[in-house]
C-alpha cells in the first residue's frame, strides 16, 4: 500500500493511505515539494499527533529534561500560542491567557500591524515568554504587510504592491537568500529595539523550513542570536540533508501537536485532550495554539468560518481556559515548561536570561 507524507501550514508531515486520500483531501493545502522518510503519524478526530521518529535526537530529551530539573521520565509540554501581534483581537486573547496562566509561550509576527502594542506590553511583562515568529508571508487578503525592511532593500520578497506573498510557494519561487537573511535580522533587531526579551524563534506557515538554504539560514540565526529555533524532528529527521545541518546548540521536540481544519467544533475540546493525553514520557512536546476571539476585529481579518478564521481561534481561547484543562494536566502527570528554561540551558549566557 502507498502511503503519502503531506507537509501541511504548520511544518507537520501527515501520512495519507491511497484509499485514504479522498478523506483527507482538505488537510493537502498546497503542491508537495517533498516527501521524507517518516512513519508513526496517526489522526484521531482531526487532530495530529506525530510520533518520535527512530532518527537519534539532536540532543537527547531524557538528558534535557533531567537537566531542566526533571525526573528524566517525566512529560514536558509547551502550550504556545502562534500570531501574536496579527490584530488587537489576537493581542488581547494572549495577553489574557498569559496573565491567567492558561498558556506559557507564545511568538511575536514583527512585521504584522499590532506588533507595536504588543511588543510594549511585553516591555512591560518579560515573565510572559515570548518568542519571534519569523514570518514571510501575508496571507489575509483583508490584511496584508511586508517586511520590515524596505522594497528596495527586499525586493525578492515582496509582490507587485508591496507585501510578502501569500503562499509558501511563491515565496520560496522568488526569495534571494541573502534578501532573506537580511530580513530575518531585521526582525530580530526590531524586536530588540522594542525592548523584547525573545526566547526563541519559530516561523510562520513554515516558510523557512521549505528547503535546506533557508532552513540554514533559520538555523544560522537562531545560533548568531542565541536563541533555541524551534524545531520537529519528525519533519526533517528523514532528510540527510536537513539533518546534517544540526549540531549540538540545537534542539527539537519530539511532538508539535495542533488540531486541523477537518476537526468539527463540536469535537474541538476532545481533539485537543486526545492530543495531550497522549504525550510521552521522557519526552518534550509543544501544543499550538491560534488564540482569538469571534469579533469584529477578528472577523475582519481572517473571515469567520474559515481555517484559522474568527471561529477557530475563539474555540482555542475556549479551550486553554477551560479549567478541565488543567485538570487533565495534573491528572496526566504531565509539567508544563517553557522555551525560555531551554534557552536557558542552551545558552545561558545570552543576554535575554539576564
Amino acid at each position: 500500500m502507498l502511503s503519502l507524507l503531506v507537509i501541511n501550514r504548520h511544518w507537520a508531515i501527515i501520512e495519507v493511505k491511497c484509499q485514504d486520500i479522498s478523506k483527507y483531501m482538505d488537510l493537502i493545502t498546497g503542491k508537495l515539494s517533498r516527501v521524507f522518510n517518516v512513519t508513526s503519524v496517526c489522526l484521531c478526530l482531526g487532530a495530529v499527533f506525530i510520533q518520535p521518529l527512530s532518527a537519534e535526537p539532536i540532543a537527547k530529551s531524557v538528558n534535557v529534561i533531567e537537566q531542566l530539573g526533571y525526573k528524566a521520565q517525566d512529560k514536558l509540554l509547551i502550550l504556545h500560542a502562534d500570531d501574536v501581534g496579527l490584530n488587537a483581537s489576537t493581542n488581547s486573547a494572549v495577553k489574557a491567557a498569559f496573565e491567567n496562566g492558561y498558556i506559557n509561550s507564545a511568538s511575536i509576527m514583527v512585521p504584522a500591524p499590532k506588533f507595536v502594542d504588543y511588543a510594549s506590553y511585553a516591555k512591560q511583562n518579560p515573565q510572559f515568554d515570548l518568542g519571534i515568529h519569523l514570518t514571510f508571508t501575508s496571507e489575509w487578503p483583508q490584511m496584508r504587510w511586508g517586511g520590515v525592511l524596505s522594497k528596495k532593500e527586499i525586493p525578492s520578497l515582496l509582490n507587485e504592491q508591496g507585501y510578502f506573498y501569500a503562499n509558501t510557494a511563491d515565496f520560496v519561487k522568488h526569495a534571494k537568500l541573502d534578501e532573506v537573511e537580511k530580513e530575518i535580522t531585521a526582525q530580530i533587531e526590531r524586536a530588540l529595539e522594542a525592548g523584547i526579551k525573545p526566547s526563541h524563534i519559530d516561523t510562520h506557515m513554515a516558510a523557512l523550513f521549505q528547503n535546506a538554504d533557508l532552513f540554514a539560514l533559520y538555523l544560522k540565526l537562531a545560533r548568531a542570536y542565541q536563541l533555541p529555533a524551534v524545531i520537529s524532528l519528525n519533519f526533517i529527521a528523514g532528510n540527510a540533508q536537513y539533518m546534517a545541518l544540526l549540531n549540538e546548540q540545537d534542539y527539537g521536540l519530539d511532538s508539535y501537536l495542533f488540531v486541523t481544519g477537518n476537526t468539527a467544533a463540536k469535537d474541538w475540546h476532545q481533539a485537543y485532550d486526545k492530543l495531550v493525553v497522549n504525550t510521552k514520557p521522557a519526552q518534550v512536546s509543544q501544543v499550538t495554539f491560534h488564540l482569538g476571539y469571534d469579533d469584529e476585529d477578528m472577523i475582519s481579518t481572517t473571515g469567520r468560518d474559515n481555517d484559522y478564521g474568527a471561529k477557530w481561534r475563539q474555540r482555542d481561547m475556549d479551550y486553554v481556559s477551560d479549567p478541565k484543562l488543567s485538570k487533565m494536566l495534573a491528572e496526566q502527570g504531565i509539567k508544563l515548561i517553557s522555551w525560555r528554561e531551554i534557552q536557558q540551558l542552551k545558552f545561558p549566557n545570552n543576554f535575554s536570561n539576564k
